[in-house]
């Protein structure tokens, strides 16, 4: 496929762009100082939304890490062998982190600051980018396919998130499992085909991308792990995936694989501990945690507290 061969060359002509570099690049943006802030948490998916359309545009931009969470003391974790995360309050959000709050009054990530101008919500963030800074756009031109990108990256919160996150972290899984398909299934039949270009309009990489990515990425890795995800029955969104990866904005951004499977092991341990409670042991016996192909370090208690991790991004977005 000519339009895979030409992205791909572009991302890999250095070879520390062909693998996820988001850590890295967040950790230099925050020692720059710039009038263009983004407030996020590294592992957020509604964060990375904003993320990737600051990086399509090659915004020169600061990161502000905001943890909206806090490190319960281990004599205060219930024995569990595990140091605990809870959510900040609003007010405890406003105390830390005022010129986020500035930004994001209800304490939601991502926000963007630009020279004083202050917006948040991950899809009017990726928007307003789009009409704000020169570069690549991040809509077509023609009014019918901005609505459909637009249309469609609705799609992807209203029938494609809830079904994952009720998946990975609720208890009525075969239901769940279910409307994720049908929401997957629907956004794959609504894609250009692939001979005009790998992405959901084609050759025009949209918003409608974007909506999807930071999701796709964790099904293929955080509910493969967990919950047995299988990608390979969404076949036009593997192309599509494969186009994905090779963009620079996408490999800026991106958590490292054991990095983002990590972050979500203690709650998906959580999840399958609050299912055998609520339906009898052998639910455990039917669904084990970890599978064997989860890295090792998974298996291992954190060094870094994560009692709570998938509320990152999702309480407060």
């Amino acid at each position: 496929r000519a339009w895979v061969g030409r992205r791909r060359g572009d991302a890999m002509e250095g070879h520390d762009m062909a693998l996820p570099r988001g850590e890295a690049n967040a950790g230099a943006r925050a020692a720059c100082s710039s009038p263009i802030k983004i407030y996020g948490q590294k592992f957020c998916p509604h964060v990375q939304r904003a993320w990737i359309g600051l990086e399509e545009k090659a915004v020169d931009y600061q990161w502000v890490e905001v943890d909206l969470e806090e490190t319960v003391p281990e004599n205060n974790g219930g024995g569990c062998g595990h140091a605990l995360r809870r959510p900040l309050s609003l007010q405890e959000i406003r105390e830390r982190f005022p010129d986020f709050i500035a930004c994001s009054p209800r304490g939601r990530v991502p926000a963007l600051e630009n020279y004083g101008e202050q917006v948040y919500n991950p899809m009017i963030i990726l928007e307003y980018v789009h009409e704000s800074f020169s570069g690549p756009p991040l809509l077509p031109a023609q009014p019918f396919r901005r609505a459909q990108a637009r249309l469609w990256a609705r799609h992807v919160d209203e029938y494609i998130v809830p079904p994952y996150n009720l998946l990975l972290f609720g208890e009525e899984r075969d239901a769940a499992r279910a409307a994720l398909h049908e929401g997957l299934a629907a956004f794959e039949a609504a894609m250009a085909p692939e001979a005009e270009g790998p992405f959901f309009l084609g050759d025009d990489f949209s918003i409608a991308d974007i909506a999807l990515i930071p999701w796709w990425q964790r099904m293929c890795l955080v509910l493969r792990a967990f919950r047995k995800f299988d990608p390979s029955l969404c076949p036009r969104l593997q192309v599509w995936y494969e186009a994905v990866q090779a963009r620079p904005s996408f490999l800026a951004t991106a958590m490292d694989a054991e990095r983002l499977i990590e972050e979500h092991s203690l709650g998906a341990a959580a999840a399958n501990f609050a299912a055998a409670a609520a339906h009898g042991h052998n639910r455990l016996a039917q669904d084990p945690e970890p599978p064997r192909e989860v890295p090792p370090l998974v298996a291992k208690t954190p060094s870094k507290a994560g009692g709570a991790p998938f509320q990152r991004g999702h309480a407060r977005r």
